[in-house]
């Protein structure tokens, strides 16, 4: 079967998840990523365990040089003379101390699509500047806009969201500038960052801020989520049911909250002249959000989920990861699936997020540490048996 990026050559030098998510993303989709590790310890990422490599570098070749050398250097220059992108996300001016630099990468491929992943994107005071998700999430902005108890100050989603993301819009650079390339015959620099890519991802929250709509708009009422635009209000919400299992409420629109209060018995709060008044709204917000505690707590969650779809009103299970893992929805578009890995045999893992319905992208192990090294060195960089043999005594390769 042909994968739609069958043919493109990515030389990786990225590591821990940034870097390796843009790539993966490229790998999944057919293209051969050979991913060029230190020699003897290979990506940080692997010493936090199998299921954070396979979750990153699924689908690459592996290959390790040591890049201090002289003779480490030329074999990855040779590597990026037969390649469509290079990809690194070291902290900003390391590659270019390395050797690895757009200008000195370009001057050997002037087709090449260089990829860079930042904390901070490449210009400002904090351009040159090291981070990691955590420093992406809180600079965003996106950690104020979850709940947390009253005097405890957000630190973390408990989930690489800045370096998903910006792994993500990585990839999707990459493949703008292929197509700028194939009109053009330009190769080009692609930059993004921890700091930008959360900040695009929060989206119309953000803008919200930027553009405001009047007092109220977006408050946090112990833990829901109230806002009001044109007199309606909106609440997304969640809750205990009887068996302890949490539920999401998402009474966005009047005619759901008329349809949710009709059936839990609650119609009082939709004529409650509270709900009109700017200056009252925690209070009703409190009262009601203590009347939907009590009310959900007196059925079992599948009840109310079936309940609530019968009424109309959208709801939604909160779910562990495991629950999700095993949810039918989610089986059924393969978001999870299972592969054999050489190594560890039949594993579940993480399906992929977009579907080509003609030309599918592909599911596979990541490699083992140095796994393709004599392959690569032959038959892309151009090395010889001997030549491959002597760099081995080296102590390169």
């Amino acid at each position: 079967m042909a994968f739609p990026l069958e043919g493109i050559r990515v030389i990786d030098l990225t590591q821990y998840q940034q870097g390796p998510i843009s790539t993966l993303m490229l790998a999944d989709m057919g293209a051969e990523v050979i991913k060029v590790e230190p020699r003897g310890t290979g990506d940080p990422g692997r010493a936090l365990g199998p299921y954070y490599f396979q979750a990153c570098d699924r689908n690459k070749k592996s290959i390790t040089v040591d890049t201090r050398t002289e003779k480490g250097k030329e074999i990855v220059y040779r590597l990026v003379k037969n390649a469509d992108i290079f990809a690194q996300n070291f902290r900003p001016g390391v590659a270019d101390r390395l050797g690895f630099g757009y200008e000195k990468l370009s001057s050997i491929n002037p087709r090449i699509i260089y990829l860079t992943g930042s904390a901070f994107g490449l210009k400002g005071p904090m351009g040159t500047k090291p981070g990691y998700d955590g420093v992406g999430q809180a600079m965003s902005g996106i950690l104020s806009t979850v709940w947390f108890p009253e005097g405890v100050p957000p630190t973390n989603l408990l989930c690489s969201v800045s370096d998903m993301t910006s792994g993500f819009l990585l990839a999707f650079g990459a493949l703008v500038a292929l197509h700028h390339r194939d009109r053009t015959g330009e190769g080009q620099e692609v930059d993004g960052s921890l700091l930008g890519s959360t900040m695009s991802l929060i989206g119309w929250t953000f803008q919200r801020e930027l553009t405001p709509y009047g007092e109220g708009f977006g408050k946090v009422v112990r833990g829901a989520r109230v806002s009001t635009f044109q007199s309606q209000v909106s609440l997304t919400s969640s809750h205990f049911a009887k068996d302890g299992k949490p539920i999401l409420l998402l009474l966005t629109r009047h005619s759901t909250q008329e349809a949710a209060f009709r059936l839990l018995g609650l119609e009082r709060f939709l004529t409650d002249p509270r709900r009109e008044s700017g200056r009252n709204m925690d209070a009703y917000i409190e009262d009601l959000l203590t009347a939907l505690d009590e009310k959900i707590r007196t059925r079992n969650r599948d009840e109310w989920l079936r309940l609530f779809d019968e009424a109309g009103v959208i709801s939604a299970p909160i779910h562990t990861l495991l629950e999700a893992a095993a949810h039918p929805q989610v089986l059924a578009n393969e978001y999870v699936a299972e592969i054999d890995h050489p190594k560890d045999g039949r594993m579940r893992v993480l399906g992929l997020p977009i579907k080509l319905h003609k030309t599918p992208g592909r599911l596979g192990p990541s490699p083992e540490l140095g796994q393709h090294a004599d392959e690569l060195l032959r038959e892309v960089a151009g090395y010889t048996a001997e030549e491959i043999a002597r760099m081995k005594k080296e102590e390169i390769i």
